[in-house]
């Protein structure tokens, strides 16, 4: 279980207040007295059944969501929805529209925080990648060379985190690989994230696609003594599936519906980078 102090450090943050009581107007209005007599509630839609489903569709995305931070986002969209199906149910239309409108403008604005929790991926530039290629990535040297002098052949193993600050579907995946880092980190496995937003260069030459309909984001790299070893999502020539099947036109709804809907679970990144195994020898 995650400690308080822990949910504190990564949802206190003007994001998450500020969307919260931005979550209540409807609530003020239909419940607070003093406000009742702005909505029409003659009209009686049917509310429970509303709440219901809504209540629904977050207990759901509960035991859907991998962290905190998605599941709680995921909640105040929902809840903002509600406030202008329910102005709208009242019939205050324009209530509805404005409510839309600022709920847009607070999107742009204010978008939600990468993950602040506890992560041991390490921050890389091109340099660094270069480096790790070509086994001289000097940050890591101490440990390198304590391996070195035992006098035993070491693989060096690392695990890339290609990401864009535009995706949301690369900020919800940070928190699964930070908690792969946190298991699996130790002298010869690491983990190391790059924006491709800054190396647009790194991008092409492990060809990931950055194009607004990219299935190529998020991706994760295996990387063994600076040649790659395993990726996901998979493509098609490592996909033995893939293999099987003749038709070329099959083949491409196939790997289009895979790299769709690729499994970015914690076991999915274990089980594809046998991470269980990568240990340095004794």
């Amino acid at each position: 279980m995650t400690p308080v102090s822990e949910l504190y450090q990564r949802l206190f943050f003007p994001h998450y207040i500020i969307n919260f009581f931005f979550c209540l107007p409807y609530f003020i209005i239909r419940n607070v007295s003093i406000f009742k007599n702005h909505l029409d509630l003659s009209l009686e839609p049917p509310e429970t059944k509303i709440y219901l489903a809504i209540g629904a569709l977050i207990i759901l995305k509960f035991r859907a969501s991998a962290s905190a931070e998605e599941w709680i986002s995921i909640s105040f969209s929902y809840l903002k929805i509600l406030n202008i199906i329910m102005f709208y149910l009242f019939g205050k239309t324009l209530w509805a529209v404005l409510y839309a409108i600022a709920m847009s403008v607070l999107f742009v604005v204010l978008p939600q925080p990468r993950y602040q929790g506890p992560s041991k991926i390490i921050e890389l530039s091109d340099q660094d990648l270069y480096d790790i290629k070509h086994n001289k990535f000097h940050k890591l040297e101490e440990n390198i060379k304590s391996e070195k002098g035992k006098g035993k052949q070491v693989d060096q193993y690392w695990i890339i985190f290609f990401y864009t600050t535009w995706s949301k579907t690369c900020e919800v995946f940070e928190y699964t690989v930070a908690k792969a880092s946190m298991k699996y980190t130790t002298s010869n496995v690491y983990f190391g994230k790059i924006d491709l937003d800054l190396y647009t260069n790194v991008a092409e030459e492990y060809e990931i696609s950055l194009s607004a309909a990219s299935l190529d984001l998020p991706a994760l790299i295996l990387l063994k003594n600076g040649k790659e070893n395993g990726r996901l999502p998979k493509r098609g020539k490592d996909n033995e599936q893939l293999e099987q099947i003749k038709n070329q036109r099959l083949r491409n709804v196939k790997e289009t519906w895979d790299r769709l809907g690729w499994d970015r679970s914690m076991k999915s990144i274990i089980e594809t980078f046998k991470l269980d195994t990568l240990n340095k020898t004794e």
